[in-house]
């Protein structure tokens, strides 16, 4: 899988970009602000739909965009993509409104015609590392929760959907719950109970697809978490426990081995804890247990990355999670993703930067990564990746 060409319109501080992208990739290379980590996030965009870099999408849009037209702010980006089903045209187009900061319209496109965004997810897939990315070691579960979900996301579509309903049903729940406790109805009601039954069903049905998947995906990180771990970090082994947001379950996925039933166990012990956390909700007002709540345990020797860990060892681990997803999306799909690394090296001494390096450059795959600094690139390693120079503000 690559990318042949990108196209970005008014996205960021970019006014116009169109170039060709050659197969093996690129180094960039520019000063602070001059659009090295927004080229990388329109890729990531593209993949996705989303950018974890912003709070609203009225962000990506250029400041000024519109305004020597007449028009309202708008982006545009589009890329053409290679992969194992053929040649694909990626495009998502944002329009804003000048009076607000917010996106009015959102439209998402694959080879020229308008699809839901489910659709674009995961017809290009990228794996990206950003100094930023520490936080997941040391952040809230959110952001564990967040990455994980962009992995399955690009892996299979169908849990997006599945994702975005259980969203959809814990919000009429929450909201149910806070309307029960502000009109003082009593949990053991039976309006209530009627009710809440009906949201419970479907919180189990589309919760316990969640986390099964998320099961399945988290045991083949942790066999490539382990391997890629014992090369960069030597004499330390790292691993990744899912921490469920529903009690007893973390039992069931200790003793299940590989039963292909899993789902429904999940399902009928999801539905078990909701009734017997009932009394607890209505007292808070929102649900207490589910995968919203899970998490992902780091750990490197046994003990907790976030804690035990220096700072070289979290950014390290990182970056054997960052691998360890791309050789994963490869194993589920058979399509390697592209790979975007955005001032990887800039914290790595010689030894670590020059592994990693020549194990990039070993795999057939499409690399883009970025620096501030021209010799950082400037490596052996990397000489047949070809250079792109932007200029700051």
């Amino acid at each position: 899988m690559h990318v042949s060409k990108i196209t970005l319109d008014q996205f960021r501080r970019y006014d116009h970009l169109g170039m060709d992208i050659p197969e093996a990739g690129l180094r960039i290379v520019g000063r602070n602000a001059s659009g090295k980590t927004s080229f990388l996030e329109a890729l990531l965009l593209l993949a996705t739909t989303k950018s974890p870099r912003v709070s609203t999408e009225r962000e990506l849009i250029r400041w000024g965009s519109g305004v020597d037209y007449g028009l309202q702010p708008y982006a545009r980006i589009s890329a053409r993509v290679h992969t194992a089903n053929g040649e694909h045209t990626l495009e998502i187009r944002l329009e804003a409104s000048a009076a607000s900061d917010s996106v009015t319209r959102k439209t998402c496109l694959l080879d020229g015609k308008s699809v839901r965004a489910a659709t674009l997810v995961g017809v290009l897939k990228v794996v990206e590392f950003s100094p930023e990315d520490v936080q997941l070691v040391t952040g809230p579960p959110a952001d564990r929760r967040r990455q994980l979900d962009i992995l399955i996301s690009q892996i299979d579509r169908h849990y997006m959907q599945s994702s975005s309903r259980y969203q959809k049903v814990l919000t009429q729940r929450n909201g149910l719950l806070k309307a029960f406790q502000r009109d003082g109805v009593s949990w053991r009601s039976i309006p209530a109970v009627e009710q809440l039954s009906f949201w419970d069903d479907e919180l189990a049905l589309h919760g316990a697809r969640i986390v099964a998947k998320r099961v399945e995906v988290i045991t083949a990180l942790t066999e490539r978490v382990q391997h890629w771990s014992r090369e960069l970090l030597r004499d330390h082994q790292m691993s990744l426990t899912l921490t469920s947001g529903i009690p007893h379950v973390d039992r069931l996925l200790t003793v299940r081995g590989d039963a292909p039933d899993l789902e429904s166990h999940i399902r009928d012990t999801f539905a078990r804890e909701l009734e017997s956390a009932r009394q607890e909700d209505f007292r808070r007002g929102v649900t207490s247990i589910g995968p919203q709540r899970d998490d992902i345990t780091m750990t490197i020797d046994d003990r907790s990355l976030a804690a035990y860990g220096s700072r070289g060892q979290q950014r390290l681990g990182v970056i054997a999670l960052k691998l360890s997803e791309a050789d994963v999306i490869r194993q589920l799909t058979g399509e390697l993703p592209v790979l975007l690394l955005d001032d990887a090296l800039s914290e790595l001494d010689e030894h670590h930067s020059a592994w990693l390096l020549e194990s990039l450059a070993a795999g057939d795959r499409q690399l883009l990564l970025t620096s501030a600094v021209d010799s950082t690139l400037d490596r052996s390693e990397l000489a047949h990746l070809e250079v792109m120079s932007l200029e700051g503000d």
